[in-house]
């Protein structure tokens, strides 16, 4: 389903808008937190089994799919591509500062790996 407008209907004046879309912000943020979280365990996984870290095949899996969902979607692919390269290397430092913590304390507010 592409992006789409139309008319405004009766309920949808400017406060009413910025609500949802603050809605939308608070789910968004939510959800970049969660994978924030996920992508530990997945830093934690490989320092225990030794693997790389960094998953070239997995980082273009990613890719590829933010791809067709924008193609999908009407969403320019490149906005995608960005807004996952900033994911990835946030998920990369953190995945560093766990794995050099030995998993102890990286990531957490407020602390930091020594």
């Amino acid at each position: 389903m592409p992006l789409r407008t139309g008319p405004l209907n009766a309920t949808e004046d400017l406060p009413a808008l910025r609500g949802r879309l603050d809605t939308v912000d608070a789910a968004l943020l939510e959800a970049v937190r969660e994978r924030l979280e996920i992508c530990l365990r997945i830093g934690e996984y490989k320092r225990v089994h030794g693997v790389p870290m960094m998953q070239p095949h997995r980082v273009a899996a990613v890719h590829h799919r933010a791809a067709r969902y924008a193609r999908e979607h009407g969403i320019e692919p490149a906005f995608l591509r960005s807004l996952y390269d900033t994911l990835i290397a946030e998920t990369c430092r953190l995945e560093d500062e766990w794995i050099a913590a030995g998993g102890a304390g990286a990531g957490e507010p407020g602390r930091r790996a020594s």
